[in-house]
């Protein structure tokens, strides 16, 4: 693999949908390191990670571990089938640690079907706990369900609810964790996206027209009777 790199290339990004499933991963990223490359990837499994690969990742450049936990909660990570545990993140803040990183990033989703206030508050508790191991900064995005997926269908939370759970954690967290949430307003368009069909497509063009701000794109989806005429696409 190391032959096919330009010679000129001063940074390699290892890119995939489960990077550190590979089962020479440690052995390609020493590689890359040992090159004088700095080194980055896609994604980062927090049970996939251990001493050996870290201490390369610190080599090759990286100064924030950056992994996910996706549910607030170990019930709801059980729930949508993630493997990743508390320990498998305490882990991760250890070795950032241990190597010399600045900064530990989780990405988490909020709005996961029958989450609730029990789960936002484990996630306050845990990631306190994290941040007492680890710098910790938190990418928040509310949940929105993708076509094709097992949570296909899913409803997407009231974005007054989203916001008030983001709110909590700010608050809960303040001065210990960095929260770093996107928008619930255009997670929502992105679901209107993600889960309609060709008239999903009308809509957004309507949106688009009418301005592109996010009421444009809330009246675009949310009148029924939208004409058909602001929904024609014209050459």
């Amino acid at each position: 693999m190391l032959s096919l790199i330009p010679k000129q290339a001063k940074r390699v990004g290892l890119v995939g949908a489960a990077v550190t499933d590979h089962p020479k991963i440690n052995e390609i990223v020493r590689g890359v390191v040992d090159s004088g490359r700095e080194v980055g990837i896609s994604s980062l499994r927090a049970d996939r990670l251990d001493d050996e690969l870290v201490e390369l990742l610190a080599r090759g450049g990286y100064r924030t571990l950056t992994t996910a936990s996706d549910g607030a909660s170990e019930r709801l990570r059980e729930q949508i089938q993630r493997k990743t545990k508390e320990k498998h993140l305490v882990r991760a803040a250890e070795l950032a640690k241990k190597h010399g990183m600045r900064l530990l990033k989780l990405y988490e989703m909020v709005g996961l079907p029958g989450e609730t206030d029990d789960d936002i508050d484990e996630l306050s508790r845990f990631a306190t706990e994290l941040s007492r191991i680890m710098p910790l900064a938190l990418g928040i995005a509310p949940f929105v369900a993708k076509r094709n997926t097992p949570l296909d269908g899913s409803a997407f939370e009231e974005i007054k609810t989203v916001e008030n759970k983001l709110e909590k954690l700010r608050k809960t967290l303040r001065g210990k964790v960095e929260v770093r949430p996107t928008s619930a307003r255009w997670a929502w368009v992105e679901y209107q996206l993600a889960q309609g069909g060709l008239e999903a497509g009308h809509r957004a063009l309507a949106a688009h027209r009418a301005g592109g701000t996010f009421a444009a794109w809330k009246r675009a989806f949310s009148e029924p009777g939208a004409k058909r005429s602001e929904l024609r696409v014209v050459d």
